[in-house]
């Protein structure tokens, strides 16, 4: 019996700011609370000029790609990290997979109270 490829996200993160840890905390709850499960994390120093925050590379599936295309729009409303690459492959679809771009560029962002109010 042929094994079944599910839908996978490649995806690399910047981590900002002061708490790495908290960062990756946020990430890592809002794919757990997507649905999506962990294949593989690997973390790197970065390689962007004159940065020195680390670059976490996750690899991630989801038993239908929406869910990782919802996970990505997730990602846009973060703080303290920046989305440096993402690949979505979706075996279920007819076009072909090209490398998405990154939702917003890297810039630094304060953390507050105020930021983690629910609008109303």
């Amino acid at each position: 019996m042929p094994a079944t490829r599910v839908p996978t996200l490649r995806l690399s993160l910047q981590l900002e700011g002061t708490d790495p840890f908290g960062a990756m905390e946020w990430v890592f709850a809002s794919a757990r609370r997507t649905g999506l499960a962990p294949a593989q994390l690997r973390f790197d120093q970065a390689r962007v000029k004159s940065a020195s925050q680390p670059v976490l590379h996750a690899t991630l599936t989801a038993a239908d790609a929406s869910l990782l295309w919802l996970f990505l729009r997730r990602l846009e409303s973060g703080i303290d990290m920046a989305v440096l690459g993402a690949d979505v492959d979706d075996p279920d679809s007819e076009a072909p997979c090209e490398p998405t771009p990154a939702p917003r560029t890297v810039t630094p962002q304060v953390r507050s109270d105020a930021g983690l109010a629910l609008p109303a």
